[in-house]
């Protein structure tokens, strides 16, 4: 019996921690219409965009993260200098503003400060997160 009851606990331990996904440190499929479809959605709740600007950005967000999916498997991806990779951030941000309206841009300009608070010392810190909150006990 306590074999069984075991075996039965065993089970439901693996099956749990295979239905949960991608763990801490794990990789998770990169897929291009899901990161697409992410950032869109973002910009749309943030700035109010209507669906012709939904549209336009997602197609933008879906060509540059397939290249990037490119570029990844080719391994271009980790050797892009530094100053490679501010150049295609400010191409993007152009073409993300020039999607939006000036009343729109002031809103994206305000979400990015905000995400850049957020991670810490103005999104300076090459990847990395900011201070891990203290832990209630």
């Amino acid at each position: 019996m306590k074999k069984i009851l075991f075996a039965l606990v065993a089970m439901m331990v693996t099956l749990s921690a295979f239905a949960q996904g991608p763990q801490r440190g794990e990789r998770r499929e990169f897929k291009p219409e899901e990161m697409a479809t992410r950032q869109a959605d973002r910009i749309k709740q943030a700035c109010n965009i209507d669906d012709k600007q939904y549209d336009k950005l997602y197609n933008l967000f879906l060509n540059q993260s397939k290249e990037m999916q490119k570029q990844m498997q080719a391994g271009e991806g980790q050797r892009m200098s530094r100053e490679d990779m501010q150049k295609r951030f400010e191409e993007r941000e152009k073409a993300i503003k020039a999607i939006l309206t000036d009343e729109q841009v002031k809103a994206y300009d305000k979400m990015q400060q905000e995400q850049r608070q957020r991670r810490g010392n103005g999104g300076q810190r090459g990847g990395q997160r900011g201070p891990r909150p203290e832990r209630q006990q």
